[in-house]
């Protein structure tokens, strides 16, 4: 990745232009300074299109990354133009400091389709990103600012997510704490839905947990905090969560299927006797147990106990671990798949760079067509006319056929020296646009 300037667009050549900043180039601080809600990041699009330097745009904004990609019509103004909506104006130590970069074209298009992948992610294979990207291409599609090129490019990066899940096994595992406990109530309880589950401790771990079991399917959540200043973020963040009084939170083991402990506490705050007491209450249904407290809350006794699952924090980062290198293994096998996408993209992408060459080569033939028919029509009967025009078009059609599609279908060839060629065989650039010869 680089920060210097784009260089100037390539003659007849079809450009993207991708600026942005991720978790590897900010810290937190300024990612939040420079990301863009769904409304503002639609707002921005309709911004640039109106620009005559950018004729498309697309945002991606997350929580660690906010990347522009451009298909400009001039690309130093429309470079200028991104530093100036996504930093100069919100956060412009990211610029001062180098923290961003800019990519172009074939980099530019490999860049999408690795975040697509979940390659690019703070947590490898994290699936939340394809679902991001849906989003994504949505808003630019309601703001109206994907085209041709860019609605292509972002049909392939959906795609490629998808053969990429479907594929590999780079999402599999659980690979945060939050997940971890889904994974293991998956394990205990097949399905989630008829599940109810008690948080003990409404902290950033605690809501941490809370959200992955909500977002996974968590029949009913339940919770518990000492602070009632806690209580009231949580309740504001899980408005359908149940709060039980912390007092009260061994009453509570007897209606749930899984505990997770996130507290502070210096000493257990779930002990053997509590619930072996709550256990004869509840018809031998199985009970998971998370402890994520360090000190520990739940004491290790606990997991003697029939129908009892306790995990601590060390077992939860055993199992994370081990996803991670499962994830890393089929990192090689994402990378493959994304390399495959994108010179499909790119044969497409570079047989854009043959169309003006094309267009200006049909004008030219169809010029000395209707040249020469005029100067012999007369030579011919009227009644043949009609014909003599089918024949000829037909000829020019043929003859242009076989060297057109080889040069839309050079992908990954010198392509630009081929057109040259073309241009200085037919004398191309000796005409004006307006198709008369030059003196």
């Amino acid at each position: 990745m680089t920060t210097a300037s784009p260089p100037q667009k390539r003659r007849d050549a079809p450009t993207l232009l991708l600026v942005g900043t991720d978790h590897r180039n900010s810290p937190l601080e300024l990612r939040e300074r420079v990301s863009f809600g769904a409304a503002e990041g639609e707002e921005l699009l309709v911004r640039l299109l109106a620009r005559p330097e950018i004729s498309e745009a697309l945002l991606v904004s997350t929580c660690n990354r906010t990347e522009l990609l451009l298909a400009p019509r001039d690309e130093e103004p429309a470079y200028h133009t991104a530093l100036d909506v996504l930093f100069r104006t919100r956060a412009p130590e990211v610029e001062e400091q180098g923290r961003f970069f800019t990519l172009h074209d074939g980099e530019a298009a490999r860049r999408l389709l690795r975040v697509a992948s979940g390659l690019e992610s703070m947590v490898l294979g994290e699936p939340e990103i394809l679902g991001q990207m849906k989003q994504a291409a949505a808003a630019a599609e309601a703001a109206g600012s994907v085209g041709t090129v860019l609605k292509r490019l972002l049909r392939t990066a959906v795609g490629t997510g998808g053969r990429v899940r479907a594929e590999t096994a780079i999402g599999a595992g659980a690979v945060s704490l939050g997940y971890a406990t889904v994974e293991l109530g998956r394990n205990i309880f097949k399905s989630l839905e008829n599940c109810s589950a008690l948080v003990i401790g409404a902290g950033e771990t605690g809501r941490m947990v809370a959200r992955d079991l909500s977002e996974r399917g968590i029949g009913s959540l339940w919770f518990t905090n000492r602070s009632r200043e806690r209580a009231e973020a949580f309740m504001r963040e899980f408005p359908h969560a149940r709060q039980v009084d912390f007092e009260e939170r061994m009453s509570a083991l007897v209606h749930v299927d899984i505990v997770t402990t996130t507290t502070s506490a210096t000493e257990p705050i779930l002990r053997k006797e509590d619930v072996a007491a709550a256990l004869r209450k509840r018809s031998a249904r199985p009970m998971l147990i998370v402890d994520l407290g360090v000190p520990r809350n739940v004491e290790p006794t606990v997991g003697k106990l029939p129908s009892v699952f306790l995990h601590d924090i060390d077992a939860l980062q055993s199992l994370i671990e081990r996803n991670l290198r499962r994830r890393r293994e089929e990192a090689p096998k994402v990378e493959a798949i994304v390399e495959e996408e994108l010179q499909r993209f790119l044969a497409w992408y570079r047989g854009l760079e043959a169309e003006p060459v094309l267009a200006r080569l049909q004008r030219r033939a169809e010029k000395i067509r209707v040249e020469e028919i005029e100067r012999v029509r007369s030579r011919f009967p009227e009644a043949t006319h009609s014909e003599l025009d089918l024949l000829t078009r037909s000829l020019i059609k043929k003859i242009l056929h076989h060297p057109s599609m080889r040069l839309r279908g050079r992908a990954g060839e010198d392509t630009l020296a081929h057109l040259d060629l073309v241009r200085e065989l037919f004398s191309l650039d000796d005409e004006e646009e307006n198709g008369e010869p030059r003196p």
